[in-house]
């Protein structure tokens, strides 16, 4: 097994950067990120779809009343998760400042809602919980890249002026020398 590991790593080239061997393609990213944002899409049509078909022909066997609270609020939380989803991937809307009084928002009306509906209507709006999980779990996703990107933008843009940890023993060393050469 030691040799393996020899054979792997070249002597005397430590400074320079190995290519990372689970980096994914840009096309690949991207084309999960649609689907991400897809996901999201769909859930907010059918959220949209259900709350219309409730507000035409209600189901006599639920409380009315309750059920337009839910649905008033899974419905625009599920609409701000698609929109967030946009500024987050593909179309940015906002400012993070913004998206980030957005996201609380959407939340907060997810949360609301589930559990007014959960408390007073209980099993019927296991479907629209249901909904709103997924898109959530889409949603997550989509922030983590978000924030992976986010932060290789930030490293990238920083990356000539901050020195690298392999770097930085060498940069002192330099400058040693050259200040040795002053008169």
């Amino acid at each position: 097994m030691s040799s393996e590991s020899n054979n792997r790593q070249p002597g005397g080239q430590g400074t320079e950067p190995t290519p990372r061997p689970r980096a994914v393609p840009r096309s690949m990213r991207s084309a999960s990120l649609f689907l991400l944002v897809l996901v999201d899409f769909i859930v907010a049509v059918l959220m949209v779809v259900t709350a219309i078909r409730f507000v035409v022909n209600p189901d006599p066997a639920i409380k009315a009343g309750p059920m337009y609270v839910v649905l008033a609020l899974t419905t625009g939380s599920a609409l701000l998760m698609f929109v967030m989803a946009l500024n987050a991937s593909f179309v940015p809307l906002m400012t993070p400042m913004h998206a980030r009084d957005v996201r609380l928002v959407m939340w907060t009306m997810a949360a609301t809602g589930v559990l007014t509906g959960i408390l007073t209507l209980g099993t019927a709006v296991q479907g629209i919980v249901m909904r709103l999980f997924v898109g959530f779990l889409a949603f997550g996703f989509i922030r983590v890249q978000e924030a992976r990107l986010e932060k290789a933008r930030r490293t990238g843009r920083l990356g000539p002026t901050a020195p690298d940890s392999r770097g930085s023993s060498a940069q002192p060393k330099a400058r040693q020398r050259r200040g040795g050469k002053k008169r």
